[in-house]
Order: structure tokens, then sequence, then C-alpha cells
């Protein structure tokens, strides 16, 4: 997925104005949106097996987090965009003091991430499965991670990998050069 199609999740309560009172760019936008919001809970349904009323649910669980979600998505834009232009400056103390506080920024956005999540899932264990909880995070992790990829090429960050510092995703270490072996500490 794209960073529209998890604008478009982002945005979805806010698509629910009236086509009439709409601009038509906005009409457009509300109608994709709209049939975005279709689609998904078309492959939530059919990936999760979920019923009827576990969909409803789910989706009540969504609209109810996703104010919360958004603000955490802006906070680690803010974070990174601020870090890569930090990152640009030289190694004086004022720099080491901006990166170092915006690390502490990185690691607690992260824990509001861990402590929304944690709060989804107990939310969501009172009515779907185990296995259903398990690929719903599954499918959430592949959408903010193809929204991330898209967000960073349409920003042109130049730091491969540097997003492994927001996220900790051990795959991310292959971007970077592999040290030969030897004696740890030697160049």
């Amino acid at each position: 997925m794209s960073r529209l199609l998890l604008a478009l999740l982002v945005l979805a309560p806010l698509a629910g104005a009236s086509a009439q009172q709409t601009p038509p760019a906005r009409r457009d936008r509300a109608t994709l949106e709209q049939q975005f919001r279709e689609r998904l809970e078309a492959v939530l349904k059919e990936r999760l097996a979920l019923s009827d009323a576990q969909l409803t649910f789910l989706r009540d669980v969504n609209a109810r987090l996703d104010g919360e979600r958004r603000a955490l998505f802006r906070e680690e834009r803010t974070v990174r965009l601020e870090m890569r232009e930090a990152l640009r400056g030289g190694e004086d103390q004022a720099t080491q003091d901006r990166v170092a506080g915006l690390l502490e920024r990185a690691r607690l956005v992260q824990r509001k991430r861990l402590d929304l999540m944690d709060a989804e899932q107990r939310e969501l264990a009172t009515m779907l499965t185990p296995v259903q909880r398990a690929k719903y995070l599954g499918l959430q992790e592949q959408l903010r991670r193809r929204a991330e990829e898209m967000q960073r090429r349409v920003e042109g960050d130049s730091l491969p990998g540097a997003d492994s510092l927001m996220h900790g995703r051990p795959g991310d270490r292959r971007r970077f050069p592999r040290r030969p072996p030897g004696p740890p500490g030697l160049p």
C-alpha cells in the first residue's frame, strides 16, 4: 500500500461530509476514500474471516483510535524530518544535543505506538480470535511499512536504514555495509 492509501485510511472518518457540500475535487477524493474503505473492509473480512458483527466492531475500534494514530503519525514524521535536518549539520555540541533530544522523542513516539497497540489488542481480544488479531497486526504492519517506504521516496530520504532508528526493524540493517570479520574495535 502506498502512503496515499494510508492517508486515505487516516482521512477516512473525514470523508463523511455530504457530496453536495463538497467541491468536485474533494468529492472525487471522498469517493476514492469511500471506495478504498470498502475495499479494505472486504479484504479484512476475507483474510481475517470476520463476521459482519466483527467487522462492525473492528470499524468502530479503528474510528475511535484514529485520532491517536494520526497524531503519532504526524509526530513521527516531524521527528524524522527534524532528524534528517539535524544530521546535515556538523558534529558540534549543539547538533549532538539536538540529535539526542530527537532520539528521545523518537523513543517516546514508539512507546506511545506500543501503548496504543496494547490498548487496541486488549479491546480487539473481546471480539476477535487470537489468529484474527495476529493477521490483523500483520496487515497493519504491511500498510505502515509500505506507507513509510513511499513517504521516504517522496521526501527524498537520503539516509538508508535511518528508519530503523525510529522503528528498530532488524531487516533494515542489511542496508548498511557489512563490517569485515575481525576483532571488535579494530577498523
